[in-house]
């Protein structure tokens, strides 16, 4: 349970860019939840998740805590699910209450090269790093994606990876020539270095291993912090950049739909409140009446 909670907390804080206070609250939450039903995470059925929401009810908790407490619920089983951690989803009949989505924040494209240049050195982490962010923004992947890579993946020749993403389900994504470059450097400068036990996972640690979403975040967090950006940027920030650019140059929906992997094209749509944002700030920008 403990190394599950500790996942679902960097998977918050990378891929889902939410504040500290707010990982600390869904925390909370699932804690509460578990110690409650007193059951192991696997075991937990919906019977067990709506006689949780009878009891607050029955307590005089708010509508709103309710919607927050079941919010968090719904994520972190959907985050298990997702990561092959629980085989059967338990909140699939249970009634959300949906709030308004936040729109993410995104780089400019000047920011995300900023990023990535940021990246030069010549060590094995400094390369295994710019292959990392290179895939992050080039192919628009999901952190869990980019971490589950195997050398069997890559197909070089071809120009596309193949990316497991959620549920298991397998997609091919074209590889640009700037990740290309930056894997083909890493594969042949580095990485032999770090594979220590004789690894398929493509990116590794020092002692060999599988690189660690905690591990990642790390890393990044130490670019953010040398380039001092006003505004909050994640390793998630360069798949939401990833789209919006490729919406900003003239791709369809569905073409970002399919690139990142959405099962249903509500998802995607949010990027394109993204590109509204962006037109309106430049017509207020450059237009005589804006």
């Amino acid at each position: 349970m403990e190394k599950a909670i500790k996942e679902f907390t960097y998977y918050l804080q990378a891929e889902r860019e939410l504040s500290s206070n707010t990982v600390e609250a869904y925390k909370r939450d699932i804690l509460s939840f578990l110690k409650k039903t007193g059951k192991e995470i696997g075991n937990i059925i919906q019977d067990d998740i709506l006689s949780y929401i009878d009891e607050l009810q029955e307590s005089n908790y708010s509508t709103s805590s309710i919607a927050r407490k079941l919010s968090s619920l719904r994520m972190f089983f959907r985050f298990l699910t997702g990561e092959g951690l629980i085989e059967k989803f338990p909140l699939s009949n249970v009634e959300s209450i949906r709030s308004k989505r936040k729109l993410p924040n995104v780089l400019s494209a000047d920011e995300a090269s900023q990023l990535i240049e940021s990246v030069n050195g010549k060590s094995s982490y400094s390369q295994r790093d710019r292959a990392i962010l290179e895939l992050l923004y080039g192919c628009g992947l999901r952190v869990s994606e980019l971490l589950n890579l195997r050398k069997e993946d890559l197909f070089l020749k071809e120009d596309f990876l193949r990316v497991r993403g959620k549920g298991g389900k397998e997609r091919i994504v074209p590889l640009g020539s700037k990740a290309k470059d930056a894997i083909m450097k890493y594969i042949a400068l580095s990485r032999s270095k770090l594979d220590k036990k004789n690894s398929s996972f493509l990116f590794l640690t020092r002692r060999g291993n599988k690189l660690s979403r905690m591990g990642l975040w790390k890393r990044f967090h130490q670019y953010i912090l040398s380039l001092r950006f006003r505004k909050k940027i994640t390793p998630h920030t360069l798949r939401h950049s990833f789209a919006t650019h490729l919406l900003e140059g003239g791709a369809s929906l569905r073409t970002v739909q399919i690139l990142l992997g959405h099962s249903d094209i509500s998802t995607t749509q949010i990027y394109t409140h993204i590109d509204r944002t962006y037109l309106r700030d430049i017509i207020s920008s450059y237009h005589p009446r804006g």
